[in-house]
C-alpha cells in the first residue's frame, strides 16, 4: 500500500435460515487499504458485494486479525456491540466464544475499535462489562 490507509465499511444484505426461523441480516465487510490495494478482514458471505466494494483495487488478502497501526480489530461474529455475538443460536459455541473474548479481545487497549460482523463498531472498553466473567 502506497497511499494513506483507511478502513471502509461495506454492507451485504440477505436472508438465511437458522434454528427454524428465517432472518434478514446485514453483514459488515471491512476494507483496509488505499486507492490501489485493499485487505478484506473477515469476508462476508456475498462475494459479488465484496467485489463491488473493492472498486477495482487489488485484493491482496482476506484475513481476520488485529490491525495495530489502525487501532482496530476485525472480529466477525465473535462479539457484537453489547456483548458476545451469536451465542444464542444452536450453531454457536458459547463455551468457546466467551473465554476467547476474555483472553484475546478484552486485554487489548480500551480505545481499540472493534469492527463487528453485524451492527456498529464498538471500543474494547464498552465491551468489557458486557462479557460474563464465568
Amino acid at each position: 500500500m502506497r497511499g494513506a490507509v483507511r478502513v471502509e465499511r461495506a454492507v451485504t444484505s440477505g436472508s438465511g435460515g437458522l434454528d427454524g426461523g428465517t432472518f434478514d441480516v446485514d453483514t459488515n465487510v471491512r476494507l483496509v487499504g488505499d486507492d490501489e490495494e485493499v485487505l478484506v478482514p473477515g469476508a462476508a458471505h456475498d462475494a459479488e458485494a465484496i467485489h463491488r466494494a473493492t472498486a477495482g483495487r487489488r485484493v491482496s488478502a482476506i484475513v481476520r486479525t488485529h490491525v495495530p497501526f489502525l487501532d482496530a480489530v476485525s472480529t466477525g461474529d465473535t462479539p457484537f456491540h453489547g456483548g458476545p455475538g451469536a451465542t444464542g443460536r444452536s450453531c454457536s459455541d458459547r463455551p468457546t466464544i466467551e473465554p476467547s473474548i476474555r483472553a484475546r479481545l478484552l486485554p487489548l487497549p480500551g480505545d481499540i475499535v472493534v469492527h463487528t460482523g453485524h451492527g456498529r463498531n464498538t471500543p474494547v472498553t464498552a465491551e468489557r462489562p458486557a462479557v460474563p466473567t464465568t
